[in-house]
């Protein structure tokens, strides 16, 4: 999947003595304000300039970054399409060789400007979790179309507008009873339900949808209810009233009114189940209880308060993290340094270990803000 390659990509790149700049900016479409995301930039560019960290740094390293600033502020002034791009975040580091760009259909939560010894991951996170992959599946007796979105991208997969057999559509078999005729009628829509469920079906086995939205009037969507894999239908996370034909801007525009909703109704349903794992002594929450198991490796996902943050330490020569001031490193004895954001960290070593991570709007306060899931039970 394309998310999992492009965090694959930059939480595995090597660690240099070259900071790396991350650029997160929504470009500002309105009519005649197409630069303000530029002021705003070069607002951020003179603050990270005053900063203690960025004055500490070594010559050639605020060198390499300066040259990422200028090379940012280009990338967004001359670039970029707004057209074609709602926002876009790059990845700089001069000295190490390092220039990544992602341009995106829709916005970000919030504009920054990051300087540190990696890539700045959190926000790609929070976007991935909060714009899933989903499916919305349009139906009728006779009509069927299917959409996919990814990271904002709205397209079309699959559609019929005419699923009916021709001696159906033609009114009738030629005199035969009218019993019979219904029978067919309604056996052809059957049909034609089981090949939607189908098509749906393996459109998930591809694309391993996060959520599936049903649109149609109520009782088309509950007869193809009958017929569609247990899979997708666990899925489910809102129905629209539309018709399969209506025009795409119709349909677009009702679908991200929905988002919002399915968001909430997906979240309830992630937290309803971790119930089932609770009573099996497989939930942690608050950092005191999952950081240590993080750095255990007993974790399996983790679902964490989108903007929770945290104080702590970590090792620059490992993956060790810790909440307390301590000067040294417990696994081998280096410097710890601080951090602002423990969760960042977290993040990277949840990738490097192989744990699901999902970034939570809901509150979770009080599960501590941060919960951890275990791959087995404490003590089996």
């Amino acid at each position: 999947m394309l998310r999992a390659a492009i965090l694959q990509n930059l939480m595995q790149m090597p660690v240099t003595n070259f900071p790396v700049t991350s650029a997160y900016f929504t470009l500002d479409h309105l009519a005649g304000n197409r630069k303000n995301h530029l002021v705003e930039i070069k607002q951020q560019i003179r603050y990270k300039k005053e900063t203690t960290y960025f004055k500490q740094l070594s010559e050639a390293e605020r060198q390499s970054v300066l040259h990422d600033f200028d090379k940012i502020t280009e990338f967004y002034s001359e670039g970029l399409d707004p057209a074609q791009a709602v926002s876009a975040i790059c990845f700089a580091s001069h000295g190490a060789g390092l220039w990544q760009t992602i341009t995106l259909k829709r916005a970000l939560k919030s504009n920054e400007l990051v300087i540190q010894l990696k890539p700045y991951v959190r926000p790609l996170f929070t976007f991935f979790s909060t714009n899933p992959t989903y499916a919305l599946i349009l139906i009728d007796r006779t009509k069927a179309r299917i959409f996919k979105s990814s990271l904002g991208e709205f397209s079309e997969l699959f559609a019929v507008f005419d699923n009916a057999p021709e001696s159906i559509k033609v009114g009738g078999f030629r005199g035969r009873q009218e019993r019979r005729v219904e029978r067919n009628i309604h056996e052809a829509v059957i049909q034609h339900y089981k090949q939607i469920a189908q098509k749906t079906f393996d459109y998930y086995k591809q694309y391993n949808f996060d959520w599936i939205i049903l649109g149609g009037r109520r009782e088309s969507i509950n007869e193809f209810l009958r017929y569609l894999h247990t899979y997708p239908a666990q899925k489910i996370v809102g129905y629209l009233e539309i018709e399969p034909a209506a025009p795409l801007t119709e349909v677009l525009n009702k679908t991200q009114e929905l988002e919002a909703q399915a968001r909430a109704t997906y979240e309830h349903k992630v937290l309803t189940e971790l119930e089932t794992k609770r009573q099996q002594g497989l939930v942690l929450e608050g950092i005191q209880a999952v950081l240590p198991k993080l750095l255990d490796g007993w974790l399996d996902a983790l679902y964490i308060q989108e903007n929770f943050t945290i104080k702590g330490t970590f090792c620059r020569q490992c993956n060790y993290l810790g909440l307390t001031a301590n000067s040294a490193c417990p696994v081998h004895g280096a410097n710890l340094e601080r951090t602002n954001d423990l969760i960042e960290h977290m993040l990277y070593l949840a990738s490097q270990s192989g744990v699901g991570v999902k970034i939570i709007e809901s509150d979770l306060t009080s599960q501590g803000n941060i919960i951890g899931i275990l791959r087995f039970a404490l003590g089996s």
